[in-house]
């Protein structure tokens, strides 16, 4: 933890720990499992009761509560602060019930103030259930298959802008199939900016190497092209590795469809 991270922490610990109503708090996410850098966020459980959470968060709010300064305060999913100091700190205060807070991963948390006893019961460790894995693994696959089979539209539309928006979410789905490829599942992820140690180094690059392509239709042509032929031998792969079903008949209809109406993608 970085003196700033830790100075953010020192704040946030003295604003939360006078109120009564939070009956421990724990830091948690990357900081808190030992897992964080300078760029981590402070993130911080707040373990209260199910009545007090509206008016907790209400008061966690307030431009002139508890919490430090912030130049941006957002509150999503009723149980949720997320707070940007005037220097870019970010901090997240999740509130949560006794019971929510037992089914955490006891690994992650580290006591800050409060009822220690509250901390989730060690347990052992939880294997990915394979039928889910292949159930995520087939989806996946799908859903390329669904994207890649809408480029006709785009072109015959002349959505080179939309098309750019597909090719974004062909890349998101080709990193999707590399992580169930190296068995790490959604839970074991982390936070959204945080990607390459789930990574090997081959996948690393060859990410690196894909082109962003420009609104213009050669390049989205060939963007969908290069995405295809990495995905679907890797999927086809990882499909037999972990069961999955692989869609046969429709993979044939679409690049049949596309071989028919859009034959320099096809």
């Amino acid at each position: 933890m970085t003196p700033e991270q830790q100075s953010l922490l020192d704040q946030l610990v003295a604003a939360l720990r006078p109120d009564g109503r939070i009956l421990s708090a724990w830091l948690t996410g990357s900081l808190g499992a030992g897992r964080g850098d300078a760029w981590s966020d402070v993130d911080i459980t707040l373990v209260v009761a199910a009545d007090d959470m509206p008016g907790l968060l209400g008061d966690l709010m307030c431009a002139d509560g508890p919490l430090p300064a912030t130049v941006l305060r957002l509150s999503q999913f009723g149980r949720l602060v997320n707070g940007t100091t005037p220097d870019l700190m970010r901090f997240d205060l999740v509130l949560t019930t006794p019971d929510e807070f037992a089914r955490q991963d006891p690994a992650g948390v580290r006591l800050l103030f409060g009822d220690a006893g509250q901390a989730p019961p060690e347990r052992a460790a939880r294997r990915q259930d394979p039928a889910a894995v292949a159930r995520r693994i087939e989806g996946l696959i799908s859903e390329f298959l669904r994207i890649l089979s809408l480029a006709p539209v785009a072109v015959g539309r002349r959505e080179w802008v939309v098309m750019q928006d597909g090719v974004g979410h062909l890349r998101r789905l080709l990193i999707e199939v590399m992580l169930e490829e190296n068995g790490i599942g959604p839970t074991e992820r982390g936070g959204a900016k945080k990607l390459y140690p789930f990574l090997t180094a081959e996948q690393i690059a060859e990410l690196e190497a894909l082109v962003p392509p420009r609104a213009i239709e050669a390049e989205l042509l060939a963007a969908n092209r290069d995405l295809r032929d990495r995905f679907l031998p890797r999927a086809r792969r990882v499909a037999r590795a972990m069961d999955a079903v692989w869609p046969t008949d429709w993979e044939a209809a679409v690049l049949s469809g596309l071989a028919r109406d859009l034959p320099t993608l096809g």
